[in-house]
Parts: structure tokens; sequence; C-alpha cells
């Protein structure tokens, strides 16, 4: 068990090699694309020649910011594009899929864009954030992307993709809720 765990560590500093293939003339939404994953994922699609990264940021800012960021370590202005995205708001979700549908063609989405919580909150749709943000409008962007994806598929011949990113940090919670207890029906 102590191998498995050191040898885990380990591949965490392992160098990979960068991707090459090329996506050329492809048209990428990425949620969350201001820091972490969706940030490297969106400068990975522009160094792969993507002629445009949509950056979906819930703050425009921080998304304006992320875009620089990747235009002056790539090299590439005007690919980037920032649009507004909120996804503990089902509103604000359903406004960037119409947006999106007005696009030309659009070949992948990274569902990257997620919440883990320290206190508990509520949406403004009476919905526990996390489960919000992390599920139900992951699932309802997913949804709505989908006859897009397709018909780009069908006039471009290249497979669309729709990639929901996830993590464990469910793996952190401590179980400390009493087990639930049930009695038959009568």
């Amino acid at each position: 068990m102590e191998r498995v765990a050191a040898m885990s560590i380990l591949d965490q500093f392992t160098r990979l090699s960068l991707p090459d293939c090329s996506f050329a003339n492809q048209t990428i939404v990425i949620t969350g694309a201001n820091t972490g994953l969706g940030l490297e994922a969106a400068r990975h699609f522009v160094r792969l020649g993507a002629s445009k990264v949509i950056l979906g940021c819930r703050n425009a800012a921080s998304g304006a910011a992320a875009m620089v960021d990747i235009s002056s370590s790539t090299g590439r202005d005007d690919v980037c594009e920032v649009w507004e995205l909120d996804m503990a708001d089902f509103t604000s979700i359903h406004r960037f899929v119409q947006r999106a549908s007005a696009l030309e063609r659009l070949d992948a989405v990274v569902a990257n864009a997620g919440v883990a919580k320290v206190r508990h909150s509520m949406t403004t749709a009476g919905i526990e954030t996390t489960i919000a943000v992390n599920v139900v409008g992951t699932f309802l962007l997913a949804i709505g992307s989908l006859p897009l994806l397709r018909k780009s598929t069908a006039q471009t011949g290249i497979p669309g993709h729709l990639v929901i990113v996830s993590s464990g940090v469910h793996k952190w919670v401590r179980n400390e809720i009493a087990p639930l207890s049930f009695s038959p029906m009568s």
C-alpha cells in the first residue's frame, strides 16, 4: 500500500509530453477557463491551432485577464473570446447555450467549471450550490450543447467532443452522517 501511495505521489511530478494534434478551424468552449485546468486546457487548444476558443467564465474581468495571459503565452491574438457564464444560474446557462447555438460550428465543449464549497450555501433557485454547479448546471450545459455538436459533426465529419471534468474532492468528506435506518412499511 505504501509503495502504491509513493508511486502515486511520484507520478504527479512526471513531465508529460505536450499534445501535438491539430485543432485548426475548430471552435472550442471551455467553462471555468480563467484558472487551473480550464485555463491550461484553453492555452493548449489555442497553441494547437483552434480558430476560436470561448472562455466561459463567471467573472468577465477574470476571463479577460486569462485571455490576455493565453494570448501572450501562445503569440496568438483574436482566438479567445470571453463569454459570461454562471453555472449556478440556470438562466445564465440558457443564455450561454442560446448564444452558442448561433455559432457556425462547435467542435468541443470542456465542462470544467466547478465549485467545492466549505460552507453550505443555496443558489437563488433554492438548490445547494455544489449540486447546482457541479451536477445540474453542468448537465444543462451538456444537454444544451449536444445539438450543435451533432450538427457540426454532420457538417465537418470531425467528431464532436463533450468532456465533463470531475475530481476526487468527494474523498475529502468525513463520514459523520449517522447511517439511515429503514423500518418496514405497514
